[in-house]
């Protein structure tokens, strides 16, 4: 009885420290932050629908009837003087998106 207390307790040893590198190796692991990017297709804010418009970060129901009301635009400019709610930063949000064809 004492004999297999003791290749008992030298096994329970032995898997305590072959488990050792592994635990120490889990703790040094550091989990990176998953990052999202929303992908946008370019909107042509002179054909786009109301859907299509609203994908455009900043822009709501409201602002995009605007923008169908007051078509057409030649330029960020022209749209930002001709619809109201599309100011600069909703333009420094929306430019990279849409196009003016």
């Amino acid at each position: 009885m004492m004999q297999s207390r003791k290749w008992l307790l030298a096994g329970l040893a032995g898997l305590t420290l072959a488990a050792a590198p592994l635990i120490v190796s889990a703790q040094k692991t550091t989990a990176t932050p998953m990052t999202t990017t929303k992908v946008i297709a370019l909107v042509n804010v002179n054909t786009a629908t109301t859907a299509q418009l609203e994908t455009l970060p900043g822009i709501g129901p409201k602002i995009a009837a605007e923008i169908i009301k007051n078509r057409p635009y030649k330029s960020g400019q022209d749209l930002q003087s001709k619809v109201k709610g599309i100011g600069p930063m909703v333009w420094n949000e929306i430019k990279k998106h849409v196009i003016f064809k």
